[in-house]
């Protein structure tokens, strides 16, 4: 796995750590921040904030961050205001927005020209190194990564440990980018320049993760004895200082050694196992995911198909879990990010209404009408854009419940698809197990490879994908039916679910493999708990009208 160390990232660079010391934790220094005036110490602890709510809360960092910048902006703190822009564009960074990530260190960078402040051009262009280093642009993350290295004196380094970590840094990245362009000699240089610095600052991590690099920089060279040599040395350091987490980085780049280039499994298998626990306990759900496929693939080159199911499962499982997380994640950082824009909008129009009053008080008689007047046509411009407005909302209103009926239909079509499909793939299963038994053994195994094959293509989590994929598309549904019924079962809210999707009776069986009676118990039974036994509630007109605002 490549080892990309992340200079300069979320750092609030102009902050004394003796001042914060102290005040590391985010209650202390939201205490802190409700004591302090207005004035340079509330700019400083108000991007302490920001800074370290960036690993916990990006929406809250985005807020305090603007904050600082606006306190420095009308206090006249430049250098402040400079470096809460900087903080800003690292939050950006973390939310995937590049664009305005790099907006926001150019205006950075304009301002360290001005100033001459040749520490906050560095952070800057090494961040856009950074930048088009996700992007894939090598060459754009190569040219800023050596600007950003030559603000960086020797003589600096020497009282400076903050600094020394972060040239390290730099010159690791800059040994990446080169290896991924495969100028190796170029990649050794710097790699070498980053292991000398981690060595003479006793940064053990930052050791084993240039080590790492290293090893992967030979092996793709082909240089077997050198590249062990820097993995091994790469794992005694992180063994050395109890670093589960390297540990398990360290097993997985071992495992991935042995299994493709030594092709010595036996030593493969250990690390690899080795990486999974680890990864595991440490919760390195990419970890655990590369190092159970290539388990997988281990096992089936050994014909030990039993273990590579059960490894190709756990490395699915992962990779779904990751998916939906990752999903998660950046359907929650754009909806913060809107949130933020909207908010920020909003603030900026009240500033302006403030603006415009006090400009407007300010005059005499004699401009009274003029404002009088200008208020009516702006009042009467309101009135039609909410009209406008609200004509809009219906017309969305409209699509979106026609997009909701075509996403049903989708919906219960996928599912039925996978369920006819895993019913193929289990009957073919079956026909093969049986042919299986009347071939001659040499032929038995090329059969069972195949029944293997075909097995991993079933999805077993049928219900969990179908219930996965409702929720998107009727997140309010499930809320309102366990607010209203919490004491629904599982199996309840599933039919509900059927239901809602107006399913029948015979595909509500194909799909839960029920016969249609027990259905219909269950239907009665579900009546029952939504207390509609003995009125003229149609359960499923109920089910369909439950979660819009007109039902009680």
């Amino acid at each position: 796995m490549r080892l990309f160390t992340f200079s300069f990232v979320a750092v609030v660079w102009l902050i004394s750590t003796a001042s914060f010391s102290q005040s590391a934790k985010i209650d202390s220094l939201l205490l802190k921040l409700e004591q302090a005036p207005q004035n340079e110490d509330r700019i400083k602890i108000t991007l302490a904030l920001s800074s370290k709510l960036i690993n916990a809360d990006l929406f809250k960092a985005l807020e305090y961050s603007d904050e600082a910048i606006k306190l420095a902006s009308r206090l006249h703190y430049d250098s402040l205001e400079m470096a809460a822009y900087l903080n800003q564009a690292n939050i950006y960074l973390q939310l995937g927005n590049y664009p305005r990530a790099l907006q926001l260190y150019q205006e950075v960078i304009q301002r360290a020209e001005r100033k001459s402040d040749n520490y906050m051009l560095a952070a800057a262009q090494g961040n856009i190194g950074i930048v088009h280093y996700y992007r894939r642009d090598f060459e754009n993350a190569l040219e800023y990564y050596l600007r950003a290295l030559k603000y960086f004196s020797t003589d600096s380094l020497n009282v400076d440990r903050v600094k020394g970590i972060r040239k390290a840094n730099l010159m690791n990245n800059t040994g990446i980018v080169y290896e991924e362009t495969k100028r190796y000699d170029e990649a050794t240089r710097y790699y070498v320049a980053a292991l000398d610095l981690a060595e003479k600052l006793k940064e053990n991590e930052l050791m084993a993760n240039v080590l790492n690099n290293f090893g992967t920089l030979y092996r793709d060279q082909g240089n077997a004895d050198l590249a062990l040599e820097y993995y091994e040395r790469a794992m005694a350091i992180r063994q050395n200082i109890n670093n589960k987490l390297g540990i398990a980085r360290s097993s997985h780049n071992l495992g991935t050694f042995y299994f493709e280039f030594i092709k010595d499994n036996k030593k493969a298998e250990g690390y690899f196992q080795k990486a999974i626990a680890l990864g595991t306990e440490m919760g390195a759900w990419q970890t655990v995911g590369s190092a159970s496929n290539l388990l997988h693939q281990l096992y089936q080159q050994q014909g030990d198909y039993k273990r590579a199911y059960e490894s190709l499962e756990l490395s699915r499982q992962v990779n779904d879990s990751l998916f939906n997380a990752e999903s998660t994640r950046k359907m929650a950082q754009l909806e913060m990010q809107f949130e933020f824009d909207r908010k920020q909008s909003l603030q900026a129009a009240e500033q302006k209404e403030k603006e415009l009053y006090y400009l407007m008080s300010g005059g005499g008689l004699v401009l009274l009408l003029v404002i009088v007047t200008l208020l009516f046509f702006l009042q009467r411009s309101k009135t039609k854009r909410s009209q406008l407005e609200q004509s809009h909302l219906e017309l969305e209103k409209v699509a979106l419940k026609n997009d909701l009926v075509m996403k049903d239909k989708e919906l219960a079509t996928n599912i039925m698809y996978l369920l006819n499909k895993n019913e193929l793939i289990n009957s073919i299963s079956e026909k093969l197990l049986e042919i299986k038994q009347q071939v001659n053994p040499e032929s038995q195994s090329a059969v069972q490879k195949v029944v293997l094959d075909l097995q991993s293509n079933l999805q077993p989590e049928l219900w969990q994908e179908f219930e996965f994929r409702f929720q998107q598309v009727h997140e309010k549904f499930y809320k309102t039916l366990n607010e209203k019924f919490p004491d629904l079962s599982p199996s309840d809210r599933r039919l509900c679910a059927f239901l809602k999707l107006d399913m029948s009776t015979k595909e509500i069986s194909a799909i839960t493999h029920q016969n249609a009676k027990s259905i219909d118990v269950a239907r009665t039974r579900l009546r029952k708990k939504l207390n509609l036994t003995g009125t003229d509630h149609n359960l499923v007109t109920f089910l369909a009208q439950l979660d819009k605002e007109t039902v009680d």
